[in-house]
């Protein structure tokens, strides 16, 4: 699984990641500081990306735009470092890999994740 980190993130995520097994790169890395929102969007759904992010902004575009790609990882009301909520991101992704795969928004909070298969509509 190929991972995106949006800007809103650690960079720490990456390395974290990576010692996982996961492919994992900063926006940053790849592309503009200045992009908008849908731009980084629009990069991970063209190069297979999973977005993980922190910005509901994602999750919105998704449902207006009515795509089925990238599938968006949300992180709400966690600790946004790796090291306090890495471990969690790792279960939720082995448990919603299938519908990550196939493509969904997955919101991931400390008690509870949601997953919402796309195109939403």
């Amino acid at each position: 699984m190929k991972i995106l980190l949006d800007m809103n993130l650690t960079p720490r995520w990456v390395g974290f990641l990576h010692e996982r097994g996961y492919q994992a790169v900063r926006w940053s890395e790849v592309g503009l500081a200045s992009a908008n929102d849908l731009e980084v969007l629009r990069f991970a759904a063209r190069e297979g990306y999973l977005l993980l992010t922190h910005d509901l902004d994602f999750g919105d575009l998704l449902a207006y735009s009515r795509e089925a790609r990238p599938s968006v990882v949300i992180l709400r009301g966690v600790d946004l470092r790796p090291e306090a909520s890495g471990e969690h991101l790792l279960r939720v992704l082995a448990t919603a890999v299938e519908e990550l795969e196939t493509g969904a928004i997955v919101v991931m909070d400390a008690q509870r994740i949601r997953v919402r298969p796309l195109p939403l509509g």
